[in-house]
């Protein structure tokens, strides 16, 4: 079970902050910070030092970014996907989960929230996510406008450290570590402006996504399924898709059925006992905008990864073609590394390596997790996440630091 208590940030030291700080459930309840506070105090009683860093995009949306520092260290960036947030890189403890390895390892750590993450995507310089126009975006606005300015702040800020401290030679460049949508806002990211090759040093996509027709492994049904439930919410001016605590709850009420689209959406689990535990970890995955999975709907029927399609008359006024573009991905020079579980549904070995057939010149290795049943969500929440991936990558980061990185197609 997650270290961190669904509600409290965890159970017991949850409970201890909540007494220290002298606030009543009641009166947490009625602040909105009050996850990011008892997060954050969690990390202070474990006496990991920390950071908030607000940063704004160019389209007004105000993104929490969370640091572990370590001044003059590598940094290390790391970004979530659909319906996640930066709870999922932390949410298995010290112990096991990616951001405390990191850390422990001398890394600086920093933890993107996109827009849309609760508690900590959801503030606009205008908007309120109670609007329609709030949830106007999918994973083309992440990169084209969040990554942008998340990495933008973090490669000012590790210069202005660097040069404090005479040392420049480690804050030109950031390296990124990516889960599953994540991997799209990075394609769209490197192809829309090009100069952010330059400044990330290395790409590990874990359980990335690209085209997806004849790559996953769901049928038509299931997507007509999620495109039927997408409409009906639109018809409700319902934006979000799973507001938070609503996907756990559903899930509580209609077990067998949530069983039914895990197993078939994510694919088979090391332990299909505990299939729905992904469910049961607050802040992890929830929320998220509709038109993600129009998007994610569009390039499953396309065949090719292309731009949201507006229609016709749009399209003409956005992108100055009847039909939605296609991203260059030839712009794309970043070394990167990609991961993936045998029985992945989304991210399957056959789209990998679909992804590598496309990008032979940026992909450096394909790297498959010895399990025999190993889904999209256990790169997050495994009991051997630890051993199976986070050991894994940061021992290729520090061999591709070294020049021995093996070229490895699995």
């Amino acid at each position: 079970m997650c270290e961190l208590d669904r509600f409290t940030g965890c159970s017991i030291i949850g409970a201890a902050v909540l007494i220290a700080i002298g606030l009543s459930w009641a009166e947490m309840e009625d602040r909105k910070s009050w996850t990011t506070c008892l997060q954050l105090d969690w990390l202070q009683r474990l006496n990991y030092s920390h950071e908030l860093h607000n940063v704004t995009s160019g389209d007004g949306y105000q993104l929490q970014l969370q640091r572990l520092p370590r001044l003059g260290a590598r940094p290390v960036l790391l970004v979530h996907g659909l319906m996640g947030s930066s709870l999922g890189w932390l949410c298995l403890g010290p112990t096991k989960s990616l951001a405390f390895q990191l850390h422990q390892r001398n890394y600086d750590v920093w933890l993107a929230n996109l827009r849309g993450s609760s508690p900590y995507g959801r503030q606009h310089v205008e908007l309120t996510d109670v609007m329609a126009d709030f949830w106007r975006y999918s994973f083309h606005e992440h990169g084209a406008y969040d990554l942008p300015a998340i990495i933008d702040h973090i490669v000012a800020l590790t210069q202005r450290e660097a040069a404090e401290q005479l040392n420049e030679t480690r804050a030109h460049q950031v390296l990124l570590i990516g889960h599953s949508q994540a991997f799209n806002a990075f394609l769209v990211l490197c192809a829309l402006q090009p100069r952010f090759n330059q400044h990330i040093q290395l790409m590990q996509g874990l359980a990335p996504l690209a085209r997806l027709h004849r790559q996953v492994r769901f049928d038509a049904a299931h997507v007509r399924a999620i495109m039927k439930f997408v409409k009906k919410r639109d018809k409700a001016k319902k934006f979000e898709i799973f507001p938070p605590g609503e996907l756990r709850k559903l899930c509580n009420k209609k077990r067998e059925l949530c069983e039914y689209y895990t197993k078939n959406l994510a694919g088979s689990a090391q332990s299909n006992k505990k299939l729905l535990e992904i469910f049961s970890y607050e802040h992890l995955l929830q929320g998220g905008s509709a038109r993600e999975l129009r998007h994610l709907q569009q390039i499953w029927k396309s065949g090719d990864f292309i731009s949201y399609d507006y229609g016709p008359i749009e399209n003409m006024q956005i992108y100055h073609s009847v039909e939605a573009i296609s991203y260059n991905l030839s712009e794309i020079s970043v070394p990167i590394i990609l991961y993936f579980g045998e029985t992945d549904a989304i991210a399957t070995p056959e789209g990998v390596h679909g992804i590598y057939a496309r990008m032979l010149n940026s992909v450096r290795g394909v790297r498959r997790i010895a399990s025999s049943k190993f889904n999209h969500f256990d790169f997050l929440v495994s009991s051997d996440v630890k051993t199976l991936v986070n050991d894994k990558l940061i021992e290729a980061m520090e061999k591709f630091f070294a020049g021995k990185l093996p070229y490895i197609i699995e």
